[in-house]
């Protein structure tokens, strides 16, 4: 999954794209092509950053690419436009993440806006409203994918709902977290072995934070370059 399109936003609002900046967020998407041909997905990531006018201009761009999804490219605030976002584009369409609870789901799929369903199990209402998430999306014949930025228990909820939802065709990891600092967090990591993940034994979600988080004499305060 990549998300070369940010920039772009970043400069302009995400009201437009222009023509040298959408060239700009092509040309990694071509070197994929180019190298690996159609042997690897490529799934887009927005982040939400544009109106539909410019997300329009980027789903043609992209046509060539043959994206597996384009996820968030605009914001979820109005599932009909999204909907027409998607008929317009017609390129399969993943949302989303920054929807909470069934009813905001349940609007999604009423609409007709999304070709995947995007939950995280802790932003959407926690492990039970999930699941109901998650059967909703299955009952309206729609797969689901489970999120994960947000920490491992989010990541470690996600894959015993996916072991549990027979609509679940993907759980999102993501590698640089794993490998710095959930690991400064909880006792165990998830082992992910040629894509997929072993279900978490033990009590619970399978995991506990560790003991030092709680100790005020360790604490440990870093802050990013961005403040």
């Amino acid at each position: 999954k990549l998300w070369p399109f940010d920039r772009a936003a970043h400069r302009s609002g995400g009201h437009r794209i222009s023509r040298a900046d959408l060239e700009e967020a092509m040309r990694p998407l071509r070197d994929i092509r180019d190298r690996v041909g159609m042997d690897i997905e490529v799934m887009i990531e927005g982040h939400a950053f544009f109106t539909l006018p410019a997300a329009l201009q980027i789903a043609e761009a992209l046509e060539e690419i043959r994206p597996f999804w384009l996820e968030d490219v605009l914001r979820v605030d109005h599932a009909g436009t999204l909907a027409d976002f998607r008929r317009q584009s017609g390129l399969p369409i993943a949302a989303s993440e920054m929807l909470l609870g069934r009813g905001e789901y349940l609007d999604l799929l009423r609409a007709g806006a999304a070709d995947y369903v995007m939950v995280d199990p802790t932003w959407a209402g926690g492990i039970s409203e999930s699941r109901r998430i998650l059967d909703l999306a299955q009952a309206h014949n729609i797969p689901s994918t489970l999120h994960d930025c947000t920490g491992p228990l989010t990541l470690f909820s996600g894959l015993h709902l996916a072991a549990a939802s027979a609509g679940v065709v993907f759980q999102e990891t993501v590698r640089a977290h794993i490998r710095s600092f959930y690991e400064r967090l909880v006792d165990r990591l998830p082992v992910i072995e040629n894509g997929e993940a072993h279900l978490p034994e033990g009590h619970g979600l399978g995991l506990k934070w560790l003991d030092s988080l709680f100790d005020p004499a360790r604490a440990d305060y870093r802050r990013s370059e961005w403040g």
